[in-house]
């Protein structure tokens, strides 16, 4: 009993606000460019199940934005649940989230860069996060992470505000892609695929190291008596 207790006290530490989407059963209320429900595939995601995907051309990702995947509190009518019951609304600051993930994937000829944006329910301010490091190959499911963290070079603007301000009321989320060098006007569609996406808490040391103390002593305690 004891050691179950243990376990469950683990589990809930950390349940709080980690998620991850699996999109496994329909869009879970994510949206697209023009915050219309997105395409979703009930297989072939980077983990063989479900995924959200758009199609878009690098011209009018040019043109007009370059979201092409939203998380949003306020989706959709009639209910308004929010993408993923709103399982990524929050103080993420408070809450200690620590890391955002997602496997994306594309089929444009030549690599693509993504990166994230996130914002308030009123969209602003924001905070947007890039990839340093190589843009993603053509139709390959590969893995981005960006942590949330004060400190990390990668998040290269606040949009005037700060981290706290940004972070400590978390409503949208969306994925961004970028138009590579030479494709500024081509017209071609191309496909753009999200799967997995996710946020990590760890919780601080401190907290884990009272939690394995104080069921330590509960063990001891049990066994004296």
């Amino acid at each position: 009993t004891i050691i179950c207790l243990f376990a469950l006290s683990l589990f809930e530490v950390q349940a709080v606000t980690t998620f991850t989407e699996t999109f496994d059963n329909d869009n879970a209320n994510w949206g697209d460019v023009n915050s219309n429900p997105i395409g979703w595939n009930a297989s072939g995601g980077a983990d063989g199940g479900g995924y959200i995907s758009t199609t878009r051309s690098f011209a009018d990702i040019e043109a007009g934005s370059t979201i092409s995947f939203r998380a949003h509190d306020e989706f959709f009518l009639p209910d308004k649940a929010g993408s993923s019951d709103g399982a990524f609304i929050g103080n993420w600051a408070a809450d200690q989230v620590s890391l955002f993930t997602a496997s994306v994937r594309h089929n444009s000829p030549a690599p693509v860069s993504f990166s994230a944006r996130f914002a308030s329910p009123f969209n602003f301010p924001g905070a947007i996060a890039v990839v340093f490091g190589p843009p993603v190959m053509p139709n390959t499911w590969t893995d981005i992470a960006f942590a949330i963290n004060p400190n990390n070079p990668a998040i290269v603007s606040y949009e005037g505000q700060n981290f706290d301000a940004v972070f400590s009321n978390i409503g949208h989320i969306q994925v961004l892609t970028g138009v590579p060098e030479g494709f500024e006007n081509n017209p071609a569609p191309f496909t753009f695929d999200l799967d997995n996406p996710g946020i990590t808490v760890i919780p601080e040391p401190s907290s884990s190291l009272m939690l394995i103390g104080g069921s330590a002593l509960l063990f001891l305690r049990r066994r004296r008596s």
